[in-house]
């Protein structure tokens, strides 16, 4: 199986007026369809516009610019981009704007790429189980989303059919993909950066840098394999069993390895609202108890599809 190195998608950067200097004043002249809304209660000015699909709002104190960089850049982003093209998306919006992006403060990130599969998507999907400190939802048998409980959203790890997604926007793709099983995982944060990242900034030139790169990479496959994943069951399995516990082991994998990982997390939820357990801990520990089954190393190896795409997302750090 071929895999994209290409990690870059959409992005949001926030540009201070100090850094814009006396060209903030010709900014709005360089937009799309640009807009200017006055609040006449405080006198704030504010400008919205668009450069070539990205989305600019021009503030009091600086201006911001979302979206995908390699619509941006190609027209599409069908595919991501690497820390070469990345470098060329920031310097073409540089020209564009007639200012230094580099120096402009990343506040939205994703990072991710596609992976051609032997399956359909949603087969690998429902095999992913549940990651360390994050909510699993899988609501729609294309798209697997981790994220916490709360509004504020600042990581989600999603995981969903790129050809699918593609189709449902109507946007161009390339022609050999048609028929194929394209796989994206992706990292998605926003807010607080450096905080999250462990790093000291996040500039628009930090995304180039090769360090920077590369920790992205290897923090994109650590969170991978934090997943569970449902295994199989082996096929001499009858041999391995000398106790009733044993039986009753092979039994209860058996079922949980048959099942959707939404049916285990529907049930904990439903635990958690009849408030079975004074302990919350309790939880945490039952759902530790049935991953212990569903892996026992005698009743179970690694399931096919799961050792595909585990090769796929090691294989995806070989080139930066």
């Amino acid at each position: 199986m071929v895999t994209s190195k290409q990690m870059y998608d959409k992005v949001k950067l926030w540009i201070d007026r100090a850094i814009i200097g006396e060209q903030y004043a010709n900014i709005a002249n360089y937009l799309d369809n640009a807009n200017t809304h006055i609040n006449h209660q405080t006198g704030e000015i504010k400008t919205f516009g668009s450069l070539e699909g990205l989305k600019v709002s021009i503030f009091g104190g600086g201006l911001s610019v979302t979206g995908s960089l390699p619509k941006y850049l190609y027209g599409s982003n069908a595919y991501s981009l690497d820390r070469r093209t990345t470098a060329q998306a920031i310097e073409k919006i540089s020209d564009a704007l007639h200012l230094q992006v580099n120096e402009a403060n990343v506040t939205g990130l994703e990072f991710g790429t596609n992976f051609l599969m032997k399956h359909q998507v949603s087969d690998y999907l429902a095999k992913l189980g549940s990651m360390p400190r994050l909510g699993r939802y899988h609501f729609d048998p294309s798209t697997l989303y981790y994220k916490g409980t709360g509004k504020q959203q600042p990581k989600v790890f999603v995981f969903y059919d790129k050809l699918q997604d593609i189709k449902a926007k109507g946007a161009d793709y390339p022609d050999a993909w048609k028929g194929e099983n394209l796989l994206r995982y992706e990292m998605r944060f926003k807010g607080r950066l450096p905080q999250q990242l462990e790093v000291q900034e996040v500039k628009a030139s930090t995304l180039h840098q090769v360090l920077f790169y590369g920790m992205m990479v290897k923090r994109y496959q650590d969170n991978y394999f934090s997943i569970s994943k449902l295994n199989q069951i082996k096929t001499d399995v009858m041999s391995e069993i000398k106790t009733v516990r044993d039986a009753f082991n092979v039994f209860v994998a058996r079922l949980i390895n048959q099942s959707d990982q939404t049916q285990i997390g529907d049930f904990l939820d439903e635990l958690k609202e009849a408030g079975v357990f004074d302990d919350r801990k309790n939880y945490t520990r039952l759902k530790n108890k049935i991953q212990e089954v569903a892996t026992n190393a005698n009743i179970t190896i690694s399931d096919e599809l799961m050792r595909e795409l585990d090769d796929e997302i090691k294989n995806c750090g070989d080139y930066l």
